[in-house]
């Protein structure tokens, strides 16, 4: 699944190229069977409606779908972003 979750000054136009441009035309991925995500908006955070409609230049709207911050496995810490991935100490 392809994402564009983004802090400060990001550049998701590029960013969204070139993932597509590597993906389809170097990796040669079925396009048909890829599906992007983008922060559908919250009580606190507006949805990116930017990265939505540059996803849908290359995806069908029923392959580019919204996302809330419980589905985002990462949020931005003080100085860089911090992962939450759940390590199994053992």
């Amino acid at each position: 699944m392809l994402g564009n979750w983004s802090f400060g000054d990001y550049f998701k136009k590029e960013a969204i190229d070139w993932a597509w441009e590597l993906l389809v035309e170097y990796w040669h991925f079925p396009k048909e069977r890829l599906y992007a995500t983008y922060f559908g908006g919250d009580d606190k955070t507006p949805a990116d409606d930017e990265a939505r409609k540059l996803w849908l230049r290359y995806l069908p709207a029923d392959h580019v779908v919204g996302g809330n911050r419980k589905d985002n496995f990462w949020m931005m810490g003080e100085h860089r972003p911090v992962w939450s991935v759940q390590r199994n100490p053992h």
